[in-house]
């Protein structure tokens, strides 16, 4: 008997003509939408869902925690820059959920979460498993929906995915009560697939009569400028510009500052390079920023990490703002001229303008990159950050995609990794959930199994999703994980002993590192550098090797995160030991 293909499953559950329920709906709609896997947990207010998905060819990721599951789906809707779907059952499933949902929300992540309820009849009642998912997931998605019927589903499910994906991207949640799984849907399905094929992304906008004459002021603004600045960020990636962000800053002969989110959207060896800007940045970085006298803020939203005390934030430059975002023009910092698009749109104008040279700020500027460069770390008793991430970049290359979790190490990636190319770095920015790194490799790993992935974690970060080790365990993907140990929670003890006097209290651990033991209890390979004879040659060899592995690298813990500028503080107060 001829085995059915994947593709046949998919297509003959589209295309069927039987009658289908809610359950059913979904799923023909997400065959519509060429969504190739789910990620999630199945429970009993779910199960219609996972019913309708037994015949259809979709590929299921079982995570290990709904949390987890979340971050896999976002990890593959971050490399891919389309909207990855994660499902979860009602109540402790939604709870478990809503952190991955709230980090999507903080970084712009296109992500439909989809969740079972209880009946309607029984909402209201404090049924098992009942929560008020709707106002729970509002302040953290761009929508959220509580579907009553099949006719409202199948009208709800096209306008998430819009929603999700265009414009600032970001979560969209769909609630769907077991009753409404199970009803049947009596909408004519022509009509049904018509109204989803006619139903278009708005183009993006260009530049208007006014925003050429605003355009224009923008030129004379740049011919003027004696000491420009670019502060680029995470809108660079969302809008794939980072190619006409290049050009753009060549032609200019402007250097380039990115925040964290940005970091992978302009090399780092480029002479034009500044690195990373703001509470971790390096010090030439920050200098420069403050001596500027035009800053071009390039999908930016003035975070405070990026910018400490506002009010002393490049005070002598006049500010040109560029975002697809009404919401961020003047949230924190008024603009001389701001325009409100997106960005990649406005660089292929800009990308073309007459090139200038300015020897005399650069000179400058580079005179500042030799004089306050990063501060240099003292030998410790393990190794050395910046000498194991260039370790892992040479063994690795430039194709190499990085994720991380929240902590020291993340700092740390970001202050020393020489990325060359764009949507090589996926980390927690807004939210910083320490527990991102290792699902959030599995997801781009499934998207780009070709790829090598790094997950650099923290012995803290690691074991706030460590359950996904074992996700990881049942597949041959290339995802190496890297545990940076110093048995503390380094950046907590770091502001313990910088700010509150030494008085350590509740960031140490107890005992000798369990990570390398819990890999290989899984059947994952692991290297632990603290092993006697171990050298950083090994740990170039393992991370060559093809499938999944952990490594344990020994920090010392008074190591620190240098400079840091303390809260509340402007960018030229750091401290540099």
């Amino acid at each position: 008997m001829k085995t059915r293909t994947t593709e046949t499953k998919r297509e003959e559950f589209r295309t069927s003509d039987r009658p289908a329920n809610g359950a059913e709906l979904l799923v023909r709609f997400l065959l519509h939408k060429n969504v190739k896997r789910v990620v999630g947990i199945p429970g009993g207010a779910n199960l219609p869902i996972y019913d309708a998905l037994y015949e259809s060819g979709i590929e299921h990721v079982l995570a290990r925690h709904e949390q987890g599951a979340g971050f896999v789906a976002l990890g593959s809707a971050r490399i891919t820059g389309k909207a990855a779907v994660c499902i979860a059952s009602s109540g402790p499933g939604v709870t478990n959920l809503l952190t991955a949902v709230a980090d999507a929300k903080c970084d712009s992540v296109p992500l439909i979460a989809i969740t079972g309820q209880v009946p309607q009849s029984l909402m209201g009642t404090d049924a098992f498993q009942e929560i008020d998912t709707y106002s729970l997931s509002k302040p953290i998605t761009k929508k959220t929906y509580l579907v009553r019927s099949t006719s409202e589903l199948a009208l709800v499910l096209d306008e998430a995915f819009r929603i999700a994906e265009h414009g600032r991207p970001g979560p969209v949640w769909i609630d769907i009560p077991k009753d409404v799984q199970l009803s049947t849907f009596h909408g004519d399905w022509t009509e049904t697939e018509e109204l989803w094929n006619s139903r278009r992304e708005p183009e993006s906008p260009r530049l208007s009569s006014a925003s050429e004459e605003k355009f224009e002021s923008f030129c004379r603004l740049l011919e003027n400028a004696k000491r420009p600045i670019l502060y680029a960020g995470g809108g660079v990636r969302l809008s794939g510009a980072e190619d006409l962000l290049g050009r753009f800053a060549e032609r200019q002969d402007i250097p380039v500052a990115t925040t964290l989110m940005g970091m992978d959207c302009f090399p780092r060896k480029h002479r034009l390079s500044l690195g990373m800007l703001g509470m971790h940045g390096a010090p030439y970085t920050n200098i420069a920023l403050e001596e500027s006298d035009l800053l071009l803020a390039f999908g930016v939203r003035f975070d405070d990490r990026a910018t400490g005390k506002l009010e002393t934030f490049c005070p002598n430059a006049k500010v040109v703002h560029v975002d697809i975002d009404p919401r961020e023009i003047g949230k924190l910092r008024e603009p001389d001229l701001f325009f409100l698009e997106d960005l990649r749109n406005f660089l292929v104008s800009a990308a073309e303008l007459p090139e200038r040279k300015r020897d005399s700020w650069n000179s400058l500027v580079a005179s500042w990159k030799r004089l306050f460069p990063l501060p240099s770390f003292s030998k410790g008793s393990g190794y050395l950050p910046d000498v194991v991430l260039k370790t892992c970049a040479d063994a690795l290359g430039p194709t190499a995609i990085l994720t991380t979790d929240v902590g020291q190490h993340q700092m740390w990636a970001a202050q020393f990794y020489p990325f060359e190319k764009p949507k090589t770095w996926i980390t927690s920015g807004g939210l910083g959930t320490m527990g991102f790194g290792l699902p959030a490799a599995i997801g781009v790993a499934l998207e780009f199994p070709e790829r090598d992935v790094l997950c650099i974690s923290g012995d803290g970060s690691f074991w706030m999703n460590v359950q996904e080790l074992d996700t990881l365990a049942g597949t041959d993907l290339n995802v190496k994980i890297l545990v940076f140990d110093n048995r503390h929670l380094g950046l907590v003890r770091q502001q313990q002993e910088l700010f509150f006097q030494g008085r350590f209290y509740g960031s140490s651990y107890s005992g000798p590192s369990k990570s390398a033991r819990v890999a290989e209890s899984l059947g994952i390979p692991s290297l632990d550098l603290g092993e006697e004879g171990r050298t950083l040659s090994d740990l170039g060899r393992f991370l060559k090797e093809p499938g999944p592995g952990l490594v344990v690298v020994p920090i010392d813990p008074k190591l620190h995160v240098l400079p840091i500028v303390p809260a509340g503080k402007g960018n030229l107060e750091m401290v540099l030991e």
